[in-house]
């Protein structure tokens, strides 16, 4: 049988047209076109549906497009088209949105449950950390949490860059070395200036030239290394090096040295003023995917944290100011502290306002080193950072504050 092309093209246009049209339902269907008589006209040998030429097309639910078929005329050698197409039985398509919808739930809840359990045992051996060794507990865990985020940190760009496949044969073999070498001088000079002093002799003077004698060392070191590199590629070398430089010193400024004033906070004012701004920021983030979950349809930040919405991030804005004030009262109120309600609503807010962006920078560091989760260690949340992103960015906030108008408060009462 031949068909004409002005025919062919006009049924093809129309049925996808209406394949595109938002207000009719679609669903696949194999049309039996006896496209050259369903013979291949050079071999002889019956040809399956291919979905391009011998034709798996899309066709609305409850009708073929007649404005096609009337461009055939009925006295036409394509006639016969027009009947076998009107032959073939359609039926509706299904009900998509709502098993989608279904689907997407199930996802969610799953999400949940997996999260649920390990966040509980967190939870369940800090507490009983600080049960058996008190603030001493809470030091050595900051000590471990920033050894744990410096290398998951810094282990995302090494991974990078070595699965682009960029590290030359001459890539500068110290380098683990100095990255490490950076960590110590990075805890000497936020963490170690409140601890050194307390378990040893050295002064704060001291503390200080011993670490600016460190980053000299460093400096001196790292040039020498880029110095000798005499290969063809040497730019790549230094490109490769200067960026895990650069995310080094980012984990400790970011990380690091943000986590220290965890150890300044309970050192001077006591365990309940660290754990009382975590608790907030759980329940932002526990009520950010609550409210996302139940109403989220407008994207906060979507090119960063596509999850995140701004129902979510509202919803947990408010149930943090809720909850902040019977809390507080609950965790110091005993010890006589003024000013309790003004303390809890200024700490919700800035936990509210600004805390979740510390979460959106690590997604921007993730994201541009195509990286889903800074670690493993902590199933369903991922890493430390993952996990604590949001927390290092509240501690300084924190410190300060109660520096600024706590110990003023208490003294003019």
């Amino acid at each position: 049988m031949k068909i004409t092309l002005p025919s062919l093209i006009v049924l093809l246009s129309t049925l996808h047209t209406s394949a595109r049209s938002p207000s009719v339902s679609l669903t696949r269907r194999t049309v039996a076109l006896k496209l050259r008589g369903g013979q291949d006209q050079e071999d002889g040998t019956t040809q399956r549906s291919t979905g391009s030429y011998h034709g798996n097309y899309i066709s609305p639910a409850n009708e073929i497009p007649k404005a096609a078929l009337s461009q055939v005329p009925p006295s036409s050698p394509d006639a016969p088209l027009q009947e076998a197409v009107s032959s073939v039985p359609l039926t509706p398509s299904p009900a998509l949105p709502a098993t989608v919808s279904g689907t997407q739930a199930n996802s969610k809840l799953s999400n949940f449950q997996e999260r649920a359990p390990p966040a509980i045992v967190m939870l369940g051996a800090v507490f009983l950390l600080l049960r058996i060794f008190g603030q001493n507990g809470l030091i050595g865990l900051v000590l471990v949490m920033q050894w744990a985020m410096y290398s998951e940190c810094t282990a995302v760009v090494d991974r990078f860059v070595e699965g682009k496949g960029r590290d030359a044969p001459d890539e500068i073999v110290s380098f683990p070395i100095q990255k490490w070498w950076w960590f110590v001088t990075g805890l000497m000079v936020t963490s170690g200036r409140t601890l050194i002093p307390q378990h040893t002799s050295l002064s704060l003077n001291q503390i200080d030239f011993i670490t600016f004698g460190m980053t000299a060392i460093s400096l001196v070191g790292g040039v020498i290394q880029l110095a000798i590199i005499s290969s063809s590629n040497a730019d790549e070398v230094y490109r490769n090096y200067l960026g895990k430089v650069s995310c080094c010193h980012f984990a400790l400024l970011f990380l690091v040295g943000q986590s220290s004033f965890w150890i300044r906070t309970v050192q001077e004012y006591g365990i309940a003023w660290v754990l009382f701004p975590a608790f907030l920021v759980v329940v932002n983030d526990t009520m950010a995917y609550v409210f996302g979950v139940l109403l989220g349809k407008h994207k906060l930040l979507p090119r960063l944290s596509p999850k995140k919405t701004v129902e979510g991030f509202v919803g947990a804005g408010i149930s943090t100011l809720a909850v902040a004030v019977p809390l507080l009262n609950r965790m110091v109120g005993k010890d006589g502290a003024s000013g309790l309600v003004r303390h809890g609503l200024i700490l919700a807010l800035y936990v509210s306002l600004v805390s979740p962006f510390g979460g959106f920078l690590a997604s921007a560091v993730k994201r541009a080193h195509g990286a889903k989760d800074f670690g493993a260690l902590i199933p369903g949340h991922g890493g430390v950072v993952d996990r604590f992103d949001c927390q290092v960015v509240t501690a300084p906030f924190v410190y300060l504050y109660l520096k600024n108008f706590l110990a003023t408060a208490q003294s003019s009462a």
